[in-house]
């Protein structure tokens, strides 16, 4: 059987010890598509849900990768690292530990809802073009940007010796090493994450997604798990276009409300799918409604899909 366009999302879950771009990889060479990429880095020790963007739906990046994410995890207290995991140096000695867990669960509380998180020194965070940690690894003076992120679910599981075990659901962006660290300083005993798994990314969880041995072993059989263009979960609207709407919006142009033949007006502002009158997906577009300059409410496309 031929081999069409493929495109959509695939769920992976990956294991300790590979890379992110690493299951990439696995994907490109199992799938035969080299056009992928993936809604959130996991780091080499973490483990769990990657959301694969296979195809043109890597033009979905901005929506995928700014999804929520949901993790567990444990957290080691009494001594802080570089790194802020358990794969970088210790920043010295072991500390003592003499938190209990009501002091534990009331420094959680502390994190609760939006703050300023200041991300690792070893992270991705890009200076001035460049990530931070190359910079870190060649001893260069680094100043992290502090950046506001969410903690929109934070919960002590239990403190078991010196392990603390939490759940979160996060914004985009928010670096748990980070929370680990400052954890640490705020129970001053020191701490460095242990052990995350991402258990979810805004509506994909982790259940059922394909480990990297069962990608490469299956090679382009896995396409059958890959979750089309037009049934991806993006948390906006669809409406369904007509032909001369459909038209308009794939020669970038914008089109009426008039044209639009699912749901009737009135439509809310704000972003939108885009689909075609067979159910295809046209594109990602913005509902504008009437101002001093445009008299007419439009639908003016963001992001086209051709074909």
């Amino acid at each position: 059987m031929a081999k069409g366009p493929l495109d959509g999302v695939l769920l992976v879950d990956k294991p300790e010890g590979p890379t992110s771009h690493d299951v990439v990889a696995v994907a490109r060479r199992a799938l035969g598509v080299k056009r992928i990429g993936h809604a959130g880095t996991l780091d080499p020790m973490a483990t769990g849900l990657l959301v694969l963007m296979i195809g043109r739906a890597t033009r979905l990046a901005t929506f995928l990768s700014g999804m929520d994410k949901t993790y567990r995890g444990t957290l080691r207290l009494g001594i802080a690292t570089d790194t802020y995991d358990r794969d970088g140096t210790p920043s010295g000695p072991p500390r003592p530990v003499t938190v209990d867990e009501r002091t534990v669960g009331a420094a959680f509380e502390r994190f609760q809802g939006t703050v300023t998180q200041v991300p690792p020194v070893y992270s991705a965070k890009k200076v001035h073009g460049t990530p931070m940690y190359r910079l870190a690894r060649r001893h260069k003076p680094v100043s992290p940007v502090p950046a506001t992120v969410t903690f929109r679910r934070l919960l002590f599981l239990g403190l078991s010796g010196t392990d603390v075990a939490f759940e979160s659901q996060v914004s985009a962006g928010t670096y748990l090493r980070s929370f680990a660290h400052d954890l640490g300083e705020l129970l001053a005993c020191g701490a460095h994450l242990y052990s995350l798994r991402r258990i979810a990314a805004g509506p994909f969880t982790v259940e059922g997604a394909l480990t990297p041995d069962e990608l490469a072993a299956q090679g382009f059989g896995s396409s059958s798990r890959v979750t089309p263009m037009e049934d991806i979960p993006l948390d906006i609207p669809t409406l369904v276009l007509t032909t001369a709407g459909t038209h308009a919006i794939r020669h970038g142009r914008p089109c009426g409300l008039n044209e639009v033949a699912t749901p009737r007006p009135p439509l809310p502002p704000g972003r939108c799918r885009l689909k075609g009158p067979e159910g295809s997906l046209v594109g990602i577009g913005e509902v504008q409604l009437p101002t001093p300059s445009e008299a007419r409410p439009l639908i003016r496309p963001q992001i086209v899909f051709t074909g």
